[in-house]
């Protein structure tokens, strides 16, 4: 069995042994866009450097609403900086996430250790990110971290998505004349992938369900597998049980899963599903497309609070893609 190179930031960073790091985050509505920096601040590591990504969202009453939680967090974000240079990178949620997160713009001073934290980043911007990291040649040493919320409301968390489509960076380069397999990772909202899933009822469906669950409220992750699935689900339509941290078990299963028959990728769930499936995305040769619906409008109480350990600390999830010039999966 292979070790899997994922934990809490205070038992994997040191075990790095490496101190001085460049980070990517981004600012938020969301209190937990700041967990991370508060954890690092209470460490013995150094920042180096920090990318700032400043997403705008569509005009919508959500985001004029989320205003002043958002400069609040701004402000938070720069005072636990401090003397640290900040290079802030600035766009519009629909954009190509190729025109704001380059390599040159994620990592303008090279450096060779990189954490990229994708709390409060959208899913299309920091897979595209992760994917241009892991290609760097530059990048030596990646970990990616992610923090936990308190809990999230009952009420939709967003609205307005757009039609599903292949993520830039993910987009299947081959094709076999077999149909491809559909693997849905389960989160709280369909957005606007009904259509795909019921489409899925004539050949291989598979569901990711999170648990135990990233979050309290799981029983959410429940309702929409229900809303999901066909009316007339196909007979091997299986259900995986995965814990809602863990990326390396997703990447390992989506890969063997890719193996023989080309795959659909839906990541409706955790972020470090998202992150597992993309991961495996890269390994599988262009025969795995990761699709997904990019809301255009989030709720300002998306989430609240952040979730603490027994310390008091910021829960935090890390996970090492490479180290030492070596990728860890």
């Amino acid at each position: 069995m292979s070790i899997k190179p994922w934990g809490s930031i205070d038992w994997l960073l040191p075990r790095t042994k490496i101190q001085s790091w460049h980070l990517i985050t981004s600012s938020s509505f969301e209190e937990r866009c700041a967990g991370v920096l508060q954890r690092l601040q209470s460490s013995e590591f150094k920042l180096l450097s920090t990318t700032l990504l400043r997403l705008t969202n569509p005009p919508s009453d959500f985001w004029t609403e989320a205003q002043p939680a958002i400069n609040k967090n701004v402000e938070e974000l720069h005072s636990l900086l401090g003397q640290v240079s900040v290079n802030t990178v600035e766009g519009n949620l629909l954009a190509m996430p190729s025109s704001l997160v380059r390599s040159s713009s994620l990592n303008p001073d090279n450096c060779e250790s990189v954490i990229l934290d994708i709390t409060t980043i959208p899913k299309r911007f920091f897979l595209f990110a992760m994917q241009q990291l892991m290609r760097s040649e530059t990048v030596k040493n990646l970990v990616v971290t992610y923090t936990k919320a308190k809990e999230y409301p009952e009420a939709a968390l967003c609205e307005n998505a757009l039609p599903p489509t292949a993520l830039q960076g993910f987009v299947r380069m081959s094709a076999t004349k077999e149909s491809s397999r559909l693997i849905v990772g389960v989160g709280y909202m369909p957005l606007s992938v009904e259509e795909i899933v019921e489409q899925a009822k004539n050949t291989k469906l598979d569901f990711i369900f999170p648990f135990p669950p990233a979050s309290p409220a799981f029983r959410r992750n429940w309702d929409l597998l229900s809303m999901l699935m066909p009316t007339d689900p196909p007979r091997n339509t299986e259900i995986h049980r995965v814990h809602g941290m863990d990326a390396f078990e997703i990447c390992e299963r989506v890969r063997a899963w890719g193996e023989t028959r080309d795959l659909d990728l839906l990541p409706l769930g955790p972020k470090p599903h998202a992150l597992g499936m993309a991961m495996a995305a890269m390994r599988l040769d262009g025969r795995a497309e990761v699709l997904y619906s990019q809301p255009q409008a989030y709720r300002p109480n998306y989430s609240t609070g952040v979730a603490v350990d027994s310390s008091g600390q910021p829960q935090i999830s890390a996970y090492c893609l490479k180290l030492n010039g070596r990728d860890q999966f």
